[in-house]
This record gives structure tokens, C-alpha cells and sequence, in this order.
């Protein structure tokens, strides 16, 4: 599990694909909003549409979700353009000694805890839907209109 702009270009993405859908959104259209390269905006569009969350044509340039957006987690969108390694958000240094009596059992005690921490985020992204950020964001929208 790491980090990176993937997320959260994907999740900003797809919020636009729902709430424009009677327009054509671009990658060039999504790079100008989400400040992501357009190349990176077609990678996107790849693993979103391989798990089963997008559907994109080419030609007509049509896009849309494959599913509804409650049926669409952020863990989901997670796993589709990250991926899942557990040991990659927290990485031990590998010349860790043996010999060092802190050392010795440091991964085996610490690892435990880690890994419950990447499970509850896991866990919390799961129970947050894509149609729940879009109806914060409609409130937020219509509170900033008024």
C-alpha cells in the first residue's frame, strides 16, 4: 500500500464523470481540473474501467460508471489504482541486527500493529461511498451558492 496522487486524481475524476454526465468529459478536460497529466488521466481510466468501476469507449469518447456511485467505494477506487501490499505503507529497514536485542523481535512486534492500521483504514475507506462524496459536495455547493 502506498501513497500517491493516484486516489485521489481518480476519486476527483469520477465525481466529474457523475455529476457532468451529459457532457464529454476529455482526459484533457480532466487533466485541466485535477492538475494531472493527461497520460496519467488515460492510466487512470484503465485500472478504473479493469475493476469494474468505469466504462469508457473509445472513438466517441464516452464515460461513465460502471455501477452506481453507492455502490462505490473509496476503498474500492483504492485497491483499482493503487493496488494492495499491506507491507509497502510501512516498510522495515532490511539490515535490521539480529544481534540488537530491540532489534531481534522489532518487525514481528511492530508488524502486528501495522497491519491493524492499514486494515482500519481499509475498513473506514470501504464504508465511505462515492455517492456519499457527492452529496457532501452538493451541500456544500449549494451552501456556497446561496
Amino acid at each position: 500500500m502506498k501513497m500517491s496522487t493516484q486516489f485521489t486524481v481518480s476519486i476527483q475524476m469520477l465525481m466529474i464523470i457523475t455529476v457532468f454526465k451529459d457532457k464529454k468529459i476529455t482526459s484533457e478536460t480532466l487533466s485541466q481540473s485535477t492538475g494531472a497529466n493527461p497520460v496519467m488521466i488515460r492510466q487512470l481510466y484503465g485500472k478504473l474501467k479493469n475493476a469494474g468501476i468505469l466504462n469508457v469507449s473509445t472513438g466517441m469518447g464516452a464515460t461513465t460508471l460502471a455501477k452506481p456511485p453507492s455502490d462505490i467505494s473509496l476503498w474500492d477506487i483504492y485497491i483499482a489504482v493503487e493496488g494492495y501490499n499491506p507491507n509497502e505503507l510501512f516498510q522495515f529497514h532490511p539490515k535490521i541486527s539480529d544481534g540488537c536485542q530491540i532489534g531481534r523481535f522489532f518487525k514481528e512486534i511492530l508488524s502486528v500493529h501495522l497491519d491493524e492500521a492499514v486494515l482500519a483504514m481499509g475498513e473506514k475507506l470501504a464504508a465511505i461511498s462515492l455517492e456519499q462524496l457527492l452529496n457532501e459536495w452538493n451541500a456544500i455547493n449549494i451552501n456556497r451558492e446561496s
